[in-house]
């Protein structure tokens, strides 16, 4: 298909910039008057986002109860418990208040409350059917990674299966998204880098997608350069606004070509390998088998790993698949600068693990593999996870 054929559809209100959490009041009671706010265990409490979303709901007439339960990771029995909540306490909308967990579980928990039944009923792999409806989604970031604010896509795993499963439905894109860069000067800087970084890998993954058009390249170009420009600069300082700012949009950008492109292989392995280790930073685990990736494929994708090259990392080679190898160094060296080119055995991977997360990940996300040029199966996926071992 052409760069040039392609369709948008983003239905999701967007309130995006400094100050933009002030807009709940305005818009929350046209959901409804009752919301089920779904946060983490600490997080929004100790920085006091919490109360305070609490109270401009308030102001603005509108009930809230809590569910604070979310992990990263959230599984599927999480989700049920959630949604049961949301039933007993008939919740008139859901907000999804942190990072991508939090906000993942909330879509989630919109669902299935909606739809009935429970969550694993709708995921693909298991046989599952389309939701029928959900519950109106609100989405409040306070991180500058997933882009699940922008996107119909929620991630949760199945422990009994290790299955880390990505649903995407129309019914679960938000009703409107906040992206306040105030409420990410919090973050520390373990999740500065991985949320970040999860950011660049939707980017350049999506840049190579079968799928990618010139509205999404344009997207992820620029997301991908303000990662790697500003992303030294929020690391050393977290409280240089500018920097979270820049970065914020890299992430809601990364967000909308990843809704329009979709992901590539890289995150397929990312989910099969935390599925086994739910431990392992997201961020983290797309770093450490990323490069590898993308070396894999780099016959299929010389020409768009020589702009990335040129565009994100300032290579200027005229012989392309020179300007791609450099390109590849670039990524490792910025990794580099971060220790995060580390070795999956160093998290506790272990090798006799390799193919049956090999697997998984292909069983569970063989449509992102679809995404990939060059025709992955799963016997690529297990090579890559064996040279990032």
């Amino acid at each position: 298909m052409s760069a040039f054929n392609f369709e948008i559809k983003i239905p999701t209100r967007l309130f995006f910039g400094v100050g933009s959490l002030e807009r709940l009041g305005k818009f929350a009671g046209d959901l409804g008057k009752k919301a089920m706010i779904v946060t983490g265990r600490h997080s929004s409490k100790r920085t006091g986002l919490l109360y305070r979303v609490e109270e401009i709901l308030k102001k603005a007439g509108v009930e809230s109860v809590v569910f604070d339960k979310v992990t990263p990771n959230p599984t599927d029995e999480l989700v049920d418990e959630g949604s049961k909540m949301a039933k007993e306490e008939d919740v008139d909308f859901i907000i999804g208040l942190g990072g991508g967990s939090s906000i993942d579980c909330a879509k989630a928990i919109a669902m299935t409350t909606s739809s009935g039944g429970k969550f694993w009923d709708y995921v693909s792999v298991g046989g599952g059917k389309k939701p029928k409806s959900a519950l109106p989604i609100v989405a409040i970031t306070t991180t500058h990674g997933t882009g699940t604010e922008i996107d119909p896509f929620a991630v949760i795993t199945n422990l009994k299966t290790k299955e880390k499963v990505g649903i995407g439905y129309d019914v679960i894109f938000p009703k409107f998204s906040i992206v306040d860069p105030e409420l990410m000067l919090t973050l520390p800087k373990d999740q500065t880098l991985y949320t970040s970084m999860d950011a660049f890998y939707h980017a350049i993954e999506t840049f190579i997608s079968v799928h990618a058009s010139v509205f999404t390249d344009m997207l992820a170009l620029d997301a991908m350069r303000r990662v790697v420009t500003y992303l030294p600069l929020a690391y050393e300082n977290g409280d240089d606004l500018n920097a979270r700012t820049n970065l914020a949009w890299a992430n809601t950008e990364a967000g909308i070509t990843l809704t329009l492109a979709g992901a590539s292989a890289n995150h397929a392995i990312e989910h099969g390998i935390t599925g086994f280790h739910p431990d392992i930073a997201h961020g983290l685990g797309l770093c450490m088998t990323g490069p590898n990736f993308l070396e894999h494929i780099k016959d299929h994708i010389v020409e768009k790993l020589a702009i990335v090259g040129k565009e994100v990392f300032g290579v200027y080679e005229r012989e392309k698949e020179k300007a791609s190898e450099l390109a590849i160094m670039k990524l490792r060296e910025f990794q580099g600068i971060f220790k995060l080119n580390r070795k999956l055995r160093e998290c506790g991977v272990k090798d006799e693990e390799l193919e049956d997360i090999a697997k998984v990940s292909y069983r569970a996300m063989y449509r992102v593999v679809e995404n990939t040029p060059g025709n992955l199966k799963e016997s690529d996926l297990l090579e890559i996870l064996k040279k990032s071992f």
